[in-house]
């Protein structure tokens, strides 16, 4: 019971965090405010007390304006598209608070400090949209620093929306890359069981390395190339087991020795490699070839799959979900540091994908 009362207490503060943020703003501006107008006014007439008197029989009136423009005016109309309301809150409000403040000047502060100013009648126009606009100049600035905090925040709580969202999208793709690379296999396994059932177990145990990559690597951010060439390495291998001599590999991932510095996000490269196998080798029955070549230059890593293909699988290649997926990764990883090209001529199809290591 205690714990729960705690943790709903502990709720209760929290969500009154921003309005207490808020209040802190304010009251740092009206204090601010202050002591700006009694040191300069009483500099300029050489009498701190004067000044001193005169701010402070006025700052609640001030004050008292400045959340009835704030609340009342901008937010309950203006804000909401309510011109004819906003309208008269806003005359309303300079006709009110000019009205208060020349009854306040003319019997707290005239009397003491000026009291030639009682040679005019209190209801003297011109005096009181002098003293309206002087104490509106005010209230226009509070309206306006807290209309541009808010606007700030309201940026913030957009800008962090917006990742939020961005992030669960891309972990969406990110996750079906698993399912797409897992149903794949499954194919290959069905095709090695019935036509070379004793190459089974090494391609179960190759099978078992690279789940044992997606499920200890592949929720990350990042990981080291090396990681990724060397899952690569093995699908190749356990590709290689299905298609046997008629198909020919070539790569040059072991020429690299930056591999192990450099990060990437994991399992990025798959779709190329997967798909040189199911719309290359996988649709051609006699001898066929892959050549997968990475190289990183000034931070600038290219990876490009160049395979043999029938002449109406080009369209096939680049509709599939694997590709359509990595475009979509790229998008959010890389929205402007990315290049992804596919070319298909002459019975061979050729990808490549451009970025930028952060």
């Amino acid at each position: 019971m205690i714990l729960v009362f705690d943790s709903q207490l502990m709720i209760g503060v929290s969500s009154l965090k921003p309005y207490y943020r808020q209040a802190w703003t304010q009251s740092v501006f009206w204090l601010a405010y202050f002591l700006f107008e009694w040191l300069n006014t009483g500099a300029y007439s050489d009498n701190f007390q004067r000044s001193f008197c005169f701010i402070s029989i006025n700052i609640p009136i001030l004050i008292l304006a400045g959340y009835w423009h704030l609340i009342v005016t901008v937010r309950h109309f203006l804000l909401r598209n309510r011109l004819g309301g906003f309208l008269i809150s806003l005359v309303g409000g300079l006709l009110l608070f000019g009205l208060m403040r020349r009854c306040v000047n003319y019997y707290l502060f005239y009397p003491a400090y000026h009291p030639e100013g009682l040679n005019k009648v209190l209801i003297y126009w011109p005096k009181i949209f002098a003293e309206s606009i002087q104490l509106h100049l005010v209230v226009a600035l509070f309206v306006t620093v807290d209309l541009v905090r808010h606007m700030l925040k309201q940026q913030q709580e957009n800008e962090t929306y917006r990742r939020e969202k961005m992030s669960a999208e891309y972990r969406l793709l990110q996750s079906q890359v698993q399912p797409h690379f897992l149903f794949n296999t499954l194919n290959n396994l069905i095709s090695v069981s019935l036509h070379q059932p004793l190459q089974m177990p090494n391609l179960l145990h190759r099978l078992a390395g690279l789940l044992n990559y997606q499920l200890h690597e592949s929720h990350r951010d990042s990981v080291p190339l090396a990681k990724e060439m060397e899952y690569i390495r093995d699908y190749i291998s356990l590709e290689q087991i299905r298609y046997g001599d008629r198909l020919d590999v070539q790569t040059n991932f072991d020429s690299l020795a930056s591999l192990h510095r450099l990060l990437i996000p994991p399992m990025l490269l798959l779709p190329f490699v997967e798909n040189a196998f199911k719309h290359g080798a996988a649709q051609t029955e006699g001898n066929c070839w892959i050549q997968m070549h990475l190289s990183v230059h000034n931070n600038l890593l290219v990876f490009s799959v160049e395979n043999s293909v029938t002449q109406d699988l080009p369209l096939a290649f680049s509709s599939g979900l694997g590709l359509s997926n990595l475009r979509k990764r790229m998008e959010f990883l890389f929205p402007d540091g990315h290049e992804l090209v596919t070319l298909a001529e002459n019975g061979q199809f050729l990808a490549v994908l451009k970025f930028n290591l952060v």
